[in-house]
């Protein structure tokens, strides 16, 4: 046989995984298309029971707790993903334990910043008028340390599901755990009107995740324990997870910190449905990276390195083709989607879907970082990152100042791209950079644009803008 030809295991194994990686696939798919028209529905509704502050606001706290958990990430479900040691019940315990810690010591950080965020507001430290001086900001902060405690709560199961591929396990779980919240939050809004309606509607969600994490997965319970061995291996892949997380926070959602302290609550609160608007696709990515491509990429590696470059450009190559060309369409046709969903007071997100949709051809490398990521190699990831985050913090506050919300809204969009030069650099040096697939996007964007403009050419003649 020629060395160069894969056994006939290893052609065995290719198979297995493209049909599990077909199956998850569609799983996740769905799921997706569900939860987004889970969020959509929602939107709609409640964008017309309480005023575009209330979003302004949520938006604001959920992105500070969200920055708080990647701050404190230490990799635990990576880690029961990649490791050889992943199904064993030591292992598990003590994944669990990290876990369990990990979220008191959040859950109290939140505590804190809240009270953090009230005196510092009340000694003028946050500029008048923008979102970080409203009076409700501390009370719904503190209130998230429950989430904190909740997820800390959540079975070892969520993890062993994920290295699996149980992508239709997965996906039960995240619907129910959505609409949960969504019942909650619109049943509060039509009676209250309040803000606290979405407050409470995250918090229900929360809890059913961690519900159904015990109850509806398969597997033996998972008790707390401590093996020394295992702790050092899952902090010693944390310790890269941490600080990639910490920058690739900022590097992803930095903006909405920064915007958070530049514009008023309704001002972000219209920026907070453009982004939700472009979730749609931005989540079907994270969802796929997050369930089906790291895992699939860790269990190629796991038989070739040439089986997980197969998996890797064949997976880049359609995730090329479906950005370029939502990019493109969203660009020259997104503000209808504004303009028919929602009333005057979010017109303005309109602009902003179609500036912010041109960041989604920057997350196309987010595939590759799943390979750095299968090939414990995260301090590419984290070179990445900080320069994404880099340009971010420099970029914003220039562009604001010199043109308003648009100059912000075109700095973020920018500072995506900044990362590109060392993603170029690993696919080099991994041998993975082919110039004829690196060609995909831009034909996907060309025809997006096109059809956009078809689009946006035809409403015009059907529909007053």
């Amino acid at each position: 046989m020629n060395a160069s030809q894969p056994s006939p295991a290893s052609s065995s194994a290719a198979s297995s995984l493209r049909s599990r990686m077909l199956r998850a696939g569609l799983w996740l798919l769905g799921s997706n298309l569900a939860s987004q028209a889970l969020r959509l529905t929602s939107s709609l509704i409640l964008t017309r029971l309480l005023m575009p502050q209330a979003f302004g606001l949520v938006a604001a706290v959920q992105t500070l707790y969200f920055a708080l958990v990647m701050f404190s990430d230490l990799g635990v479900w990576q880690s029961v993903v990649t490791s050889p040691h992943g199904r064993e019940a030591r292992f598990l315990g003590t994944a669990l334990s990290v876990q369990l810690g990990r979220a008191v010591l959040l859950a109290g950080v939140v505590l804190a910043l809240s009270l953090g965020m009230g005196w510092g507001a009340e000694r003028g430290f946050f500029a008048p008028g923008t979102v970080y001086t409203h009076p409700s900001l501390p009370w719904m902060m503190a209130t998230f340390c429950l989430c904190a405690l909740l997820q800390g709560a959540e079975s070892m199961h969520l993890a062993t599901a994920q290295r699996d591929l149980r992508a239709g396990l997965l996906t039960r779980l995240e619907l129910l755990s959505q609409l949960a919240g969504m019942l909650v939050t619109v049943a509060l809004a039509l009676l209250t009107h309040s803000v606290w309606s979405l407050v409470a509607g995250t918090l229900t969600a929360t809890a059913a995740r961690t519900l159904l994490s015990h109850t509806l997965l398969p597997g033996a319970p998972v008790r707390p324990c401590w093996d020394g061995a295992c702790a050092r291996e899952i902090v010693g892949f944390g310790k890269w997870i941490f600080l990639s997380s910490l920058i690739g926070f900022a590097a992803a959602h930095g903006e909405k910190l920064l915007l958070g302290a530049t514009l008023p609550a309704a001002s972000f609160g219209v920026f907070s449905i453009a982004a939700l608007l472009l979730a749609a696709i931005t989540g079907l990515i994270g969802s796929l990276n997050a369930h089906l491509i790291f895992p699939s990429l860790s269990e190629a590696l796991r038989t070739s390195a040439e089986q997980a470059a197969r998996v890797y450009v064949r997976v880049q190559q359609l995730a090329d083709v479906l950005l370029g060309f939502v990019a493109g369409t969203a660009f020259m046709a997104g503000s209808w989607a504004v303009h028919l969903l929602y009333d005057s007071r979010y017109a303005s997100a309109g602009w902003m879907l179609q500036t912010l949709s041109l960041g989604l051809l920057a997350i196309r490398y987010q595939i590759l970082e799943q390979m750095m990521f299968a090939r414990s190699q995260p301090a590419w990831v984290t070179a990445s990152n900080a320069l994404r985050a880099t340009s971010l913090a420099l970029a914003i506050p220039a562009a604001y100042a010199w043109g308003g919300e648009r100059g912000a809204v075109l700095a973020v969009v920018a500072s995506q791209f900044a990362g590109w030069p060392v993603a170029l650099a690993f696919k080099y040096r991994q041998g993975l950079l082919n110039w004829r697939s690196e060609a995909v996007w831009p034909l996907a964007l060309a025809l997006g644009l096109l059809a956009g403009w078809l689009i946006d050419l035809a409403l015009r003649h059907l529909l007053p803008l």
